[in-house]
């Protein structure tokens, strides 16, 4: 498990997320397929459910959010945050990118809809920024794991092009939580709030892994372990937004 304590990214402003995610926007990963095998049925049928899942979750134009994180910065005196979160929709378009373009290698069609997909989007757009972040840095949380483990499995069915991929994921997320983080530490931290995080986390963890576990635990996660480094990430953010709120 990560230390998300341990990068400078704990006491950026907004100012300092826009200019991480504009240094990070001209350095975008070109993918090597130069010594890419040919994967058997076996591998494409462990690897591409979850891999369409994902692709299709990290595409979003993000309009609503768009204008939501206008009405913040404008009403919490912010005047980066809006920008920063276009360089943000901008860097997860391109994750989305990644994962076509591996897709697209392997002739693998995108998924035209996802269950899971369409329940976080309708749950992002029901409860304010604060819902619309909280549900976002949950599936940041899920996407350690997640990438971690088809990391994991990249090694195992010798793709060098996945693992790139997934070291690029995870290279951007793990800033994502913190980002994440430091806006909900602009509302209330109570106990509600707490749980509400909580049971969102818990009740994703079992949705993923009944959906993908099989790819997942060929990573190396069992849905215990899966389950405990859910909750540890979840436990370092809600620990980070009583630092921020209070420094």
């Amino acid at each position: 498990m990560y230390n998300l304590f341990k990068k400078k990214w704990f006491k950026f402003t907004y100012r300092d997320w826009l200019a991480y995610f504009q240094r990070n926007d001209k350095r975008r990963l070109v993918i090597d397929f130069s010594e890419e095998p040919a994967l058997d049925f076996k591998a494409k049928d462990l690897i591409f459910p979850s891999i369409m899942a994902f692709q299709k979750g990290e595409h979003s134009e993000g309009y609503q959010f768009t204008e939501m994180a206008k009405k913040f910065a404008k009403d919490r005196k912010e005047p980066f945050y809006a920008d920063a979160i276009r360089y943000f929709i901008r860097e997860e378009n391109f994750h989305s990118a990644y994962l076509a373009e591996y897709m697209n290698f392997y002739e693998i069609k995108k998924a035209t809809e996802n269950s899971l997909d369409k329940a976080f989007r309708s749950m992002r757009h029901s409860g304010g920024l604060f819902g619309e972040v909280s549900v976002l840095v949950t599936a940041e949380i899920i996407a350690l794991t997640y990438y971690t483990a088809l990391g994991n499995v990249a090694d195992q069915i010798k793709s060098p092009a996945l693992k790139q991929i997934c070291n690029q994921m995870l290279h951007d997320e793990l800033p994502h939580i913190v980002f994440q983080s430091y806006t909900l530490s602009h509302y209330p931290d109570h106990i509600g709030t707490r749980f509400f995080r909580r049971l969102l986390m818990e009740g994703t963890t079992i949705c993923v892994y009944a959906a993908y576990g099989n790819v997942i635990k060929k990573g190396g996660y069992s849905y215990k372990r899966f389950r405990k480094e859910n909750l540890g990430y979840l436990a370092q953010s809600i620990r980070m937004v009583k630092i921020m709120k209070n420094s």
